[in-house]
């Protein structure tokens, strides 16, 4: 299940971006985003000085079996809100070690790394992670950086996606392993909230506990082998049962 919806996006940009800026980004957010030719990419792009100045970025452990990036060690093409423009049809990758966003150069060769203060979300693999700010967008004890929004309902939930390289020795090789770890956070009572168990979810909303568990038996989500979906599954449910 995955709920995009246009507002969040002007809520969280429109007092410091013009419309203009923003229109056309259902688009570029949904299932069809049309691929461009190369052609018409490198024309479109090519005066988009602002989004190549970066510094380099070397691909690590290159080698290894494991990756430190989300999902794949591929270049997808995605959406990039950088420096209050909006650049479509990008090449990135999105390093989970590092909480930093890979592009890939107008030239083809080079890998970019971008300034993390300057980007405001981006899309990858049919996902929205959003530049959150401790204190501010979100609760003071969750860190600053990128957070996925898997739901956007009333009751947002974000997922914090991380890695971390770990080494081990085989036959006097050393291996670089990335293994990986999601931490999610649902709004509730005026703040984002830590959860990782059902009981925690169920803990926010203790008058629909019933409900709640209902929908994960009707539809046959057990919540440890399936956590995200589960805790967007009762949270989605629980925005329909309150909603006015």
């Amino acid at each position: 299940m995955r709920i995009f919806t246009l507002f969040i996006f002007l809520s969280y940009y429109l007092s410091s971006n013009s419309y203009g800026q923003l229109a056309g980004l259902q688009a570029a957010v949904s299932d069809d985003v049309p691929e461009y030719p190369l052609s018409v990419y490198k024309t479109a792009t090519r005066d988009a000085q602002n989004l190549y100045n970066g510094r380099l970025y070397y691909i690590y452990d290159a080698r290894e079996e494991e990756h430190q990036f989300y999902e794949d060690r591929n270049f997808e093409k995605g959406t990039v809100f950088y420096d209050g423009q909006r650049y479509d049809s990008i090449p990135l990758m999105y390093d989970l070690v590092k909480d930093e966003l890979v592009i890939k150069h107008i030239n083809g060769f080079e890998a970019m790394l971008l300034q993390t203060p300057k980007v405001g979300f981006f899309t990858t693999h049919n996902h929205i992670f959003l530049k959150q700010e401790s204190g501010k967008d979100i609760s003071p004890e969750m860190r600053t950086g990128f957070y996925d929004l898997v739901y956007n309902g009333k009751s947002k939930t974000l997922v914090r996606r991380i890695k971390q390289r770990q080494e081990k020795i085989v036959e006097k090789k050393v291996i670089a392993l990335f293994p990986a770890k999601n931490f999610y956070y649902v709004y509730a009572n005026g703040k984002y909230n830590p959860v990782h168990t059902r009981k925690a979810v169920l803990a926010l909303f203790p008058s629909h506990k019933t409900d709640l568990k209902r929908s994960l038996r009707e539809q046959k989500i057990k919540f440890r082998k399936n956590r995200e979906m589960a805790i967007i599954t009762m949270v989605a449910r629980y925005d329909e049962l309150t909603k006015q």
